[in-house]
């Protein structure tokens, strides 16, 4: 028999690639080098406790890593951000079924609305007058959802967005899968307003593949839950068999961070300067009003992302995402001097005009300005008997899943929309030639 998998992952590190890609530790952080070994590989036992019960070792670390975050209380997942959103969500489904939802949310936040039958008012502009008139639209809608930072790195206006919310009494939750290390710049949504944050600490922190919090803000609409309707409410979800290694990989970064990870990242914005001063005279810098502090996003304009991403891949260099537009790099402080050496040289050999043209990207990295028609609510599309076809078939069929491409996760049509042929050439154009829809 044969080992796939094993040997697919035996085949990518013999490249011996730069990680500009997740997870944060990039295979560097010497802190989490002791949960590799197999003795810390246990399970839930009088001496470890039990992630969803509290009162144990594992109560006590979501306590300390919510004092290094500013949190009132924090929640570990060892299944990734994903836990934490469909947690989240069921809290906020707690004051009104109907919730306010950027259209950039992950497929994860798709699939928990389906999960917990919420009814989803998708927004394709997060100005505060957008938000204002959607509450207006719908009085009935008690929380909004926003993804800040987005893949890209574009953080949204959480202050005026938090303004808006507190005037209606309505929650503001945040996906800030993306985001964990944001603190160091006093950019946290906890800081700025959010009410619950959603953290996938694995992604730009020392952790191991998997770990994320649910972090409930001070002063916010949940603090004072009681922590065993908040581990309930996770247990909903989670699988009771966690991987105690992802859950001490989280304590084990709360100390780091207390300690030296913010100062690090300071000092990663510092060291990324002549990166972006580069970048920014190449022509590449994208155009955001705000974005996170050390996430570079290539901005190729029409110019094929694609191929700049393949040159980056010959010169030994892993990016974590490219469409026809956008190279996305993670940075992290444990990458050496010489390593963003290395990849400040391979941008300089990379100039636009050696790049071919670029086809128009079927999907967008920010909002969409158009939706698809809902023919069948989202929870019973979901949950339908379902068929896979060719998508150049599917013309007027309703879709049984969030479509999309994987990173980056915002589905082009969600369960229930109706795939008319504009969709569907931007599917396969995207190369998705199989989609599931509604028998």
């Amino acid at each position: 028999m044969s080992t796939p998998l094993y040997d697919a992952l035996t085949r990518h590190l013999s490249k011996g690639r730069l990680s500009c890609h997740t997870p944060g530790h990039k295979g560097q952080a010497a802190l989490l080098a002791p949960l590799t070994a197999l003795p810390f590989d246990l399970t839930e036992l009088p001496d470890t406790g039990s992630l969803y019960d509290g009162g144990d070792a594992i109560e006590a670390a979501e306590r300390e890593t919510a004092a290094a975050f500013g949190a009132a209380d924090t929640l570990f997942s060892g299944g990734g951000c994903t836990l934490a959103i469909q947690a989240m969500l069921c809290l906020a489904s707690r004051r009104g079924r109907t919730i306010l939802m950027a259209r950039n949310a992950h497929r994860s936040a798709v699939h928990a609305a389906a999960l917990l039958d919420l009814h989803i008012i998708w927004l394709c502009d997060l100005s505060k007058t957008a938000v204002e008139a959607a509450f207006a639209a719908h009085p009935d809608a008690r929380s909004l959802y926003i993804t800040s930072p987005d893949y890209a790195g574009r953080l949204a206006d959480i202050p005026a967005l938090h303004a808006v919310c507190r005037r209606l009494n309505a929650a503001l939750l945040v996906d800030n899968a993306h985001g964990s290390h944001l603190g160091a710049f006093d950019l946290h949504p906890l800081a700025l307003g959010a009410d619950l944050t959603a953290d996938s600490a694995h992604k730009t922190l020392p952790v191991l593949t998997g770990g994320a919090c649910l972090h409930v803000a001070r002063g916010g609409l949940f603090d004072g839950t009681p922590r065993q309707e908040l581990k309930a409410t996770m247990a909903l979800f989670g699988s009771t068999s966690p991987a105690f290694p992802v859950l001490a990989s989280l304590d084990l970064m709360q100390q780091w961070w207390t300690t030296e990870g913010q100062e690090a990242f300071r000092l990663l914005e510092t060291r990324l300067q002549p990166l972006k001063t580069q970048i920014a005279e190449a022509g590449l810098s994208p155009a955001f009003d705000r974005c996170d502090p050390v996430r570079l996003t290539l901005d190729c304009h029409d110019r094929s992302a694609t191929a700049a991403a393949e040159r980056l891949r010959e010169s030994g260099i892993e990016p974590e995402y490219a469409d026809s537009r956008f190279v996305v790099l993670l940075l992290s402080p444990f990458h050496t001097d010489e390593q963003l050496a290395h990849l400040q040289n391979a941008i300089a050999a990379i100039p636009l005009d050696t790049l071919p043209p670029g086809t128009p990207s079927p999907f967008s990295l920010g909002l969409p300005t158009a939706l698809p028609e809902q023919a069948i609510p989202l929870r019973d599309a979901a949950l339908a008997p379902c068929d896979v076809v060719d998508t150049a078939s599917a013309v007027g069929r309703i879709a049984a899943e969030s479509i999309c491409p994987c990173p980056p996760g915002v589905a082009a049509a969600v369960p229930g929309e109706r795939l008319d042929n504009l969709l569907i050439r931007r599917l396969l154009a995207a190369g998705i030639d199989r989609v599931t829809v509604v028998r």
